[in-house]
This record gives structure tokens, C-alpha cells and sequence, in this order.
């Protein structure tokens, strides 16, 4: 295992990039294109709008909520493996699929088997690129989850295409033997240890021992204790980690809607079959090109990639609510491409937040959370959207609904906006309350709030390039 004094921030790390890219392109391009079989599901099974939707509600909430167990399993053995290990439950989940009768089973085998098993090859990547990136993290990331556009743009047309020659169930099949090639990207996830990391976590551990040991006598630590620290789970007790967290389950709550009813909405408008499925391949590829490049734009422009997050969070929303007006087929394809740009300007930054909030050598734990919190959102996201459809007759108030829920997060963010107007100055000492995380967390000093009087220009300049990072 190569042991580096901090992030090699290129080398081996293309190679992680490449492998994280691959994974997008099997697990988060098959969420994003699930709509194509959803439309199938209801005609076969005759179910409602709302326990169809439960599928692939429950197939990317498990992906996700399942992150914290793919971190501490990534702990304990290795990134590696872990990946490895989930290639193989995926693909079993999709093969046992091929036999469902009703829509239980496909919960039981899409959404809970094979979601595991996807969650088990999404978190450790990223977590990896994390790892080996910190100048040209956003630039990497950016590349990575590019594999999500290039997925939808092939997938969602593909899906199509085996579901019409094959039947839905043997398109899972064959859905199955794709995953089983995330044994190879899975090699690809070399392991890495940061020396500056390990050592501050032995410092943090050795103060923990030492308070626990004159609390409890050195008394033995109780295997809640262990777990607890396995799952990282003193993150939620950060103020910016958890208000961020809420956030984004707000942004993907509305984020989710659209993609399990945009191919049903254009059909209900009388697209044809073909033509629909083609919408989320548009949004795909405008999303392959747009989020490397503002990656690798948020790495370079004088701008907070907050502020910049925050932009792309207000475009998406306005996308959800255009989307209804939208009656024509070029309509969908221009929302579409909007939609592709804002989803293209956020997202490659929700990793880079995390990693800030929670910090390079606990970025595991944190992605775990925050896919806890978007999980959350996607099992509850898409059947309300079904409900909403099941009371109404038509998909207007989910995109409705989506976009309030898109607005609501934006407004949540603003907590962690610094104040303006303020004077802060970098001292020794113990740090106000109120200052802002930005200065406090990045740079490892302490800061306090200080007389207008006698701040000086210079401490003012230190600070504010010191936090707009």
C-alpha cells in the first residue's frame, strides 16, 4: 500500500477516476434510466403509479442508505474489496430478477439485493478519489460522475432496444452479466494511506482514550461505543455536516421525481415509445459534457463552490417547474438540456462539500451519511411523485412538488453562507461560537471576532483568502 505524505493529486489517481467513472456509468446510469422499465412494469404487472415507482424508489434508496455499511466495510478490509464484493451481489440481484412474478419480488430482488450490492461499488469509489485528490479534487470528481451522462445517453435507449427484443425480464439478465464487470473496476481502486491523516487520527484517538479511560476507570469500551465509531457517526453532531446533509435531502427529493416519470409524462403526452426513452439520454449527454467542465471551472473561478452548488440547485428548480408547460416533444428535449447544465454545475461539488464539512480523513463516514440523507429522499421522493399522479391524473404536481422541494433546500443552505459585515482576525485562543467554519476548519488555526477598531486590513486579507476556498 502506498504511504504519501498528502494527496499524490494525479498518478495512479487517473486510474481511480477511471474506475469511479465505469461504476457511474453501471450504477448511477441504471437509477437514471429505470424509467424505461417503469413504463413496462405498470403495463405488465397493472399496478398504480405509486407501488411501481416503489421499485426503483427502494433500488436507489438502498444504493445509498446502505453507504455507511460499504464505509465501515471499506474500514475494516478495503475499498478494493469491498467493490469487488458488491459487483457480484448486484449481478445475482438482476439474475434472480429474471423469475419475478409480481412487483414484490422485483422490490425484494432490484430494489434491496441488487441496490446493496450497487451501494458496495458507489461509495468506496468516491471515497477513493478523495483519497488521492485534494488541489484537483473537484477537476476528478467532475471527470468521474461523468460516467452518469455517458450511461444515460447509452442505457436508457439500450433498455429500450433488450426490453423490446428480450422482454423486461431478460433485459435484467443481461443487465446482469454488465455488472459482474465491476470486479475489474473494482480492482482498479489501488489503496492508499496519507501519513498526515493516520497521524491525526492516532492524536484524536489517543485523546479519546485517554478522557474515556479517566471517565471509566479504564473500563473496556463497550461495543456500542465501537460501532459508533466504525460508522463515524460523531459527524451528525457537526452543525455545518448535518445542516448541509439537510439540504441535500431536500435537493434530492425533488431531484428524484423526474426520473422515474419523465419517459410516462412524455408518452401521456403522446411521444412515441422510442422518442421518450430518448429524453434522459439528452439530459445525459449534455450532463457528460458539462460536468468535467465545471469541475474543472469551480477549481479555478474566484467563487465559493457553495455559491456556485447553490446555482445550479435554483437552475434545477426552475427546470421542474418548465417541465409541465412543456407540450411539445423539442420543448422536453430544450428542458432537458437545461436540466442536463444544472444538474452538470452542482454535482460534481456535492463530494467536494462533503469532503469539506467533513474532512479528508473522515470522508468515508461522511459520504456514507450523505448518501443516508439522499437515500431517505429517493425512497420517499418517487412514490409520492406516483401518488401525486394517482390523485391528479397527470405528472404536473410532481414536477411541481419537485421543484418546492429543490427551493426549500436552496433557502436551507443559506445558514451556512458566512454573515456579512462581519470583522473576523485569525488569533490564538479559544474560537468564538459564531465564526465561520470556512476560516476555522480549512486552515486549522483559531479564530474570534474582534473590535471594527483594531482589525487590521491585513488580518481582514488573510481571512478572506484563507475562506474563499
Amino acid at each position: 500500500m502506498p504511504s504519501l505524505d498528502v494527496p499524490p493529486d494525479g498518478g495512479w489517481g487517473w486510474m481511480v477516476v477511471l474506475s469511479t467513472f465505469l461504476v457511474h456509468v453501471i450504477a448511477l446510469g441504471a437509477v437514471k434510466s429505470l424509467g424505461v422499465f417503469y413504463a413496462e412494469f405498470r403495463e405488465v404487472f397493472n399496478e398504480s403509479a405509486g407501488n411501481t415507482s416503489f421499485i426503483s424508489s427502494v433500488f436507489v434508496a438502498t444504493i445509498l442508505m446502505c453507504s455507511p455499511i460499504a464505509s465501515a466495510l471499506s474500514n475494516l478490509t478495503s475499498c478494493r474489496a469491498v467493490a469487488m464484493a458488491g459487483s457480484v451481489i448486484s449481478a445475482v440481484g438482476l439474475g434472480v430478477s429474471f423469475f419475478a412474478q409480481n412487483i414484490v419480488h422485483l422490490i425484494i430482488t432490484t430494489g434491496l439485493i441488487t441496490g446493496f450490492g450497487m451501494s458496495l461499488m458507489y461509495s468506496p469509489s468516491l471515497a477513493m478519489i478523495g483519497k488521492y485528490f485534494h488541489k484537483r479534487h473537484a477537476t476528478a470528481n467532475g471527470i468521474a460522475i461523468r460516467g452518469t451522462g455517458v450511461s444515460m445517453f447509452v442505457l436508457s435507449p439500450l433498455f429500450q432496444f433488450l426490453i423490446d427484443e428480450f422482454s423486461w425480464n431478460g433485459a435484467l439478465l443481461i443487465f446482469a452479466g454488465m455488472a459482474l464487470n465491476g470486479c475489474v473496476f473494482g480492482a482498479l481502486l489501488r489503496p492508499i494511506h496519507l501519513k498526515d491523516a493516520g497521524k491525526a487520527e492516532e492524536v484524536e484517538n489517543a485523546d479519546e482514550e485517554t478522557a474515556d479511560s479517566s471517565k471509566t476507570c479504564k473500563a473496556i469500551v463497550p461495543f456500542c461505543q465501537k460501532v459508533f465509531e466504525m460508522f463515524d457517526a460523531s459527524l451528525l453532531k457537526s452543525r455545518p455536516f448535518l445542516i448541509y446533509n439537510l439540504s441535500l435531502f431536500g435537493l434530492m427529493l425533488g431531484n428524484s421525481m423526474i426520473f422515474v416519470h419523465l419517459v410516462a409524462h412524455a408518452q401521456a403526452l403522446g411521444v412515441e415509445k422510442t422518442q421518450a426513452a430518448f429524453l434522459p439520454s439528452v439530459m445525459g449527454i449534455v450532463e457528460a459534457v458539462v460536468r468535467p467542465l465545471n469541475g474543472w471551472l469551480s477549481d479555478r473561478v474566484p467563487v465559493r463552490k457553495l455559491y456556485y452548488y447553490m446555482a445550479g440547485c435554483v437552475g434545477l428548480g426552475i427546470c421542474n417547474i418548465a417541465v409541465p408547460h412543456s407540450h411539445t416533444y423539442a420543448a422536453l428535449v430544450a428542458c432537458m438540456v437545461f436540466y442536463g447544465i444544472s444538474s452538470g454545475t452542482y454535482y460534481p461539488l456535492i463530494a467536494v462539500l462533503i469532503k469539506k464539512y467533513s474532512g479528508v480523513s473522515r470522508i468515508s463516514g461522511g459520504l456514507g451519511w450523505a448518501f443516508v440523507f439522499q437515500g431517505a429522499a429517493f425512497l420517499l421522493g418517487q412514490p409520492i411523485a406516483g401518488w401525486l399522479y394517482d390523485a391528479t391524473g397527470n405528472y404536473d404536481m410532481s414536477f411541481y412538488a419537485a421543484a418546492t422541494f429543490i427551493f426549500i433546500s436552496v433557502v436551507i443552505l443559506l445558514l451556512l453562507v458566512p454573515r456579512k459585515g462581519g470583522k473576523w482576525a485569525l488569533e490564538s485562543g479559544k474560537p468564538d461560537p459564531e465564526v465561520p467554519h470556512e476560516c476555522d476548519e480549512l486552515i486549522g488555526l483559531q479564530a474570534r471576532q474582534l473590535p471594527a477598531d483594531i482589525v487590521t486590513t491585513e488580518t481582514l486579507l488573510i481571512c478572506e483568502l484563507l475562506t474563499s476556498v
